[in-house]
């Protein structure tokens, strides 16, 4: 009886270098002050809330050579992914002070992009370098509606559920801290930070 061969292809490809990180693309401290019942507003006390949000992408980036192919990198290709991300955390300061946070929670965004070049010279992903600053700042022109958007379906509906109201005159006066990240640059896109 003949077997067949059960040993693995040979690969296709060689992974040469593989880096990933993440960029910020904007944040949005959302400051509220919170009452439960008209026992601690007669009172004069509230609890402080500050609902912390940041959107950012990951990008990953790697380098490949055909299996065959000699190591001199004529051949070598890179390849990025980019996805983007919303990322959710609810801070109270309690009434004696203590300041407690939440687990952060992390949502995907339809925002995402792919693609794969050659590499011209040793280092050179600017393809995927500009790939994610355009990500990037895609994600910060679009800010406010996603984060409007996440307001509406997971921040107020998670103080409802508290069983907590937020606090007339202290909220309309605080304003959200915003912040937008850096534009991408090579060294980051190419592993450096």
């Amino acid at each position: 009886m003949m077997q067949a061969d059960t040993s693995p292809a040979p690969a296709a490809e060689v992974v040469v270098a593989c880096s990933d990180h993440t960029t910020v693309a904007a944040s949005l401290d959302l400051p509220l002050s919170l009452t439960k019942g008209g026992s601690l507003v007669k009172a004069g006390r509230r609890e402080e809330m500050v609902v912390r949000r940041v959107l950012f992408l990951t990008a990953v980036v790697t380098q490949v050579r055909p299996a065959d192919a000699p190591d001199s990198g004529g051949a070598e290709r890179y390849r990025w992914t980019l996805a983007g991300f919303l990322e959710r955390e609810y801070c109270v300061r309690s009434l004696t002070g203590v300041l407690a946070c939440t687990t952060p929670e992390v949502a995907p965004l339809p925002d995402r992009a792919e693609g794969e070049a050659p590499l011209t010279a040793p280092g050179d992903v600017s393809l995927a370098v500009q790939a994610e600053g355009l990500m990037s700042s895609t994600l910060a022109a679009r800010s406010d509606e996603i984060f409007a958007a996440d307001r509406k379906a997971a921040v107020d509906p998670f103080i409802k559920a508290a069983g907590v109201k937020i606090g007339g005159a202290t909220a309309a006066k605080a304003a959200p801290r915003r912040t937008v990240g850096p534009p991408a640059t090579g060294a980051r896109a190419a592993g450096g930070g």
